[in-house]
């Protein structure tokens, strides 16, 4: 493999970091503390093209691949004190405009994809249920089809960016048949008064990241905006997650850097018994951890994203992505918050508000032992 960067990646990623000094870093701890998503910010990094990197020319795209797009995430990470707003960034990018890219209609790409792109629009995926969470096919919403569209009832919880959105992508499950295979995916927008936002959640990280409950109560959908064929939900949703998981990794593997970064400098500045704690075995063996957990998260990301624009990325390797760098994230947060002492434990320092970030990693885009279940079917891949 090839670790230099291209030309145009050095580009985009020194966009990335120029935009996060100059526009995403103000506010951070305020808009933590009270909740608040900043529109402002989401605009700014919508006018770099970040929304649109790996999609299509025609509806504002740059169509580059999954490195570049990793690389991207990783570098806004890496600057980025918002963790809640890459976050989003990410939720978006992969479960509301993938979906809509490889299942949605001309028309539907045209006036769904392209705002959500260029900013004018915010979108959520909107699936899990109290009920069904990792087991999607226990989901309540019901389908009901009618002569000239869909009829929707059920009640959706903690959908991301939900509170915002202009459009929701929504499932639901028609009534017989298979669990699996009986799920459907709508578009739904907000100016047509088609749902309605229920409780707005309060979060222990990633507060600037709206998440809420959808409420749907005989809710009329036109035929034209059902995503892909009837019954295809489940297969819409999968190939949401295979991005997903990797997109949020690279966002994992940005975010320890800055942690690292800051941690090193810290422990080098800090001093105890008349030098600095960096010194001591019990700082610098977790800050050896911490490096290594960079760096095999690092080289995952790599080689899965290579693997992606090969085309033979399978989910079990995307997952095994995921899993290792959500773990390695809480790893090194703990660990922060060790060598920074007590500092690390008030509000407003990094590391505090690093590790109430970090633990949604290991939920969020599958749980860690939802990851695990999954790998079972590749754990002899390349090895038989």
């Amino acid at each position: 493999m090839d670790f230099s960067y291209t030309v145009e990646q050095r580009q985009i990623c020194g966009l990335m970091e120029e935009c996060c000094e100059r526009y995403l870093n103000d506010g951070v701890y305020a808009d933590d503390e009270s909740g608040t998503f900043r529109r402002d910010k989401w605009s700014r990094l919508a006018g770099t093209g970040l929304l649109g990197l790996p999609f299509p020319a025609a509806y504002g795209g740059a169509e580059q691949g999954m490195l570049t797009t990793a690389l991207a995430i990783r570098s806004l990470a890496r600057r980025c004190q918002d963790e809640g707003l890459v976050f989003s960034v990410c939720a978006q990018m992969s479960a509301a405009q993938v979906p809509l890219w490889v299942y949605g209609s001309e028309e539907q790409q045209a006036g769904y994809l392209a705002p959500l792109i260029d900013g004018r629009f915010i979108g959520s995926s909107v699936i899990t249920e109290a009920g069904a969470g990792s087991d999607s096919s226990a989901m309540t919403t019901s389908v009901e089809k009618e002569p000239e569209g869909y009829i929707l009832n059920g009640i959706k919880t903690f959908a991301t960016l939900a509170p915002e959105s202009d459009i929701l992508l929504v499932y639901g499950k028609h009534a017989g048949g298979l669990p699996m295979l009986d799920v459907s995916a709508f578009i739904l927008e907000a100016r047509q008064q088609e749902y309605e936002i229920g409780q707005v959640f309060e979060k222990m990280g990633l507060r600037t990241s709206p998440m809420s409950e959808v409420l749907l109560n005989h809710t009329r959908i036109p035929a034209h905006r059902l995503l892909g064929r009837e019954r295809q939900g489940m297969g819409i949703f999968f190939k949401a997650m295979l991005w997903e998981r990797i997109i949020v990794s690279a966002y994992h593997v940005g975010a320890m850097e800055q942690q690292y970064e800051q941690t090193y400098q810290y422990a080098g500045q800090r001093k105890q018994f008349g030098q600095a704690i960096r010194s001591f075995e019990g700082v610098y063996d977790k800050l050896v951890q911490m490096r290594i957990r960079l760096e095999t998260s690092t080289l995952m990301l790599y080689k899965v994203c290579e693997d992606f624009d090969q085309g033979r990325c399978g989910m079990h390797s995307a997952s095994m992505l995921k899993l290792h760098t959500s773990e390695s994230k809480v790893q090194n947060s703990l660990a922060a918050v060790q060598i920074w002492g007590a500092y690390g434990y008030v509000k407003e320092s990094p590391p505090e508000k690093q590790m109430r970030d970090s633990l949604a990693s290991k939920l969020y885009s599958g749980t860690s032992e939802m990851q695990k279940k999954i790998m079972l079917e590749g754990l002899g891949e390349g090895y038989e």
